[in-house]
């Protein structure tokens, strides 16, 4: 029997989630920029989550389109490192009460994407090297 050729591109889904990744990274990296270049006042802790974040979701954007096997965990890092961040903006930009409703739940929300996507990718990316290392010794 003959080895099935692997896909020459990524599957859709996996696809999807790198634009999205790409998307938040973009953003993320927006706001250091402005931050650096001093348009606006926000502070250095902020901007140092932010660059956290755009670095990551740059290398969950990257993963996700190769299908690398460190994908999944960068997904997961993202949701945690984000939704944390939205979680405490209310102390950090010293928000009143009335203002920081709904901070926790954004949080929680960002927290639920990345471990959901941490487990399909995981699923997906582990699917693909099982299919790819399975025929390479010739148990075909």
């Amino acid at each position: 029997m003959e080895t099935p050729p692997t896909p020459a591109h990524a599957p859709v889904g996996r696809r999807v989630l790198a634009v999205v990744f790409a998307l938040f990274a973009l953003s993320a990296w927006v706001q250091v920029v402005g931050d650096v270049l001093d348009r606006s006042n926000e502070p250095k802790i902020l901007t140092t989550l932010q660059l956290i974040i755009a670095v990551i979701g740059t290398a969950a954007a990257w993963g996700s389109w190769i299908g690398a096997r460190w994908t999944p965990a960068f997904a997961l890092l993202y949701g945690v490192i984000a939704g944390g961040m939205v979680a405490t903006l209310g102390p950090i930009l010293d928000l009143p009460a009335e203002a920081r409703r709904g901070l926790w739940l954004g949080g929680a929300r960002i927290l639920a994407f990345g471990s959901v996507t941490r487990w399909w990718l995981g699923r997906t990316v582990g699917r693909e090297r099982w299919r790819q290392v399975s025929h390479i010794v010739g148990f075909d």
